[in-house]
């Protein structure tokens, strides 16, 4: 009769590898600063092609320069995106994916996926974080250019309609200025936010909604 033999299999310790998981955030972190999906409540979106990234990464069905090649078809394909990545996000998205490919051979099959997810969730508390300082960014800009063209929220509220109290001491409850805001604004108060969104763009700001999806 043949005895049954037994293997003790160590338990992967995560902890191990976050000096390797925190390497490969920052340089799709690196990266990302370059996308132009800026803010967004939709993970999928605020994450672009690192989303796909990591999944694909695990499938065993590509290597890191054509994965590198599938991340830039989908960042170019954006047409936000212009049809142009610069130098420095193409060598951090490079970088990002060697160094993954490197730790996803390092560690057990069994990790990978609690490995992957480490990266995908860390990261997209630092981009939703960034996400948001963005949008006040820009909400400030646009405070700055109301106050410096009507100086009260009396005024404002003159050209734009309601009250003062509606905009606050010193502007403080306007919003940033996104495409709901335009859509649904007229007169005066349409005319400003299309002026301050040309002065926006040579800024790098455009006017776009945090809850777009895509």
């Amino acid at each position: 009769m043949r005895m049954p033999v037994f293997v003790r299999v160590g338990r992967f310790d995560l902890e191990s590898v976050t000096p390797e998981i925190e390497a490969i955030r920052r340089c799709f972190d690196r990266y990302m600063d370059s996308y132009p999906v800026k803010s967004s409540r939709s993970k999928y979106s605020l994450m672009g092609p690192i989303g796909k990234v990591l999944q694909e990464a695990q499938t065993g069905k590509w290597d890191a320069q054509s994965l590198t090649g599938y991340a830039l078809n989908i960042h170019l394909s954006n047409p936000k995106a212009k049809g142009y990545i610069s130098q420095e996000a193409r060598q951090a998205l490079r970088e990002g994916i060697d160094k993954l490919f490197v730790l996803l051979r390092a560690i057990p099959v069994t990790a990978q996926e609690k490995v992957v997810d480490r990266i995908d969730y860390g990261l997209y508390f630092t981009r939703r974080a960034k996400g948001l300082e963005w949008l006040e960014n820009l909400r400030q800009e646009f405070v700055s250019f109301l106050r410096n063209k009507y100086g009260t929220p009396e005024k404002l509220a003159g050209s734009w309609g309601g009250k003062p109290e509606d905009y606050g001491a010193d502007f403080a409850k306007l919003p940033y200025p996104g495409k709901k805001m335009f859509n649904e604004a007229t007169g005066q108060k349409k005319t400003d936010i299309s002026e301050f969104a040309l002065q926006a763009e040579l800024k790098g700001y455009e006017l776009a909604e945090e809850e777009e999806e895509a």
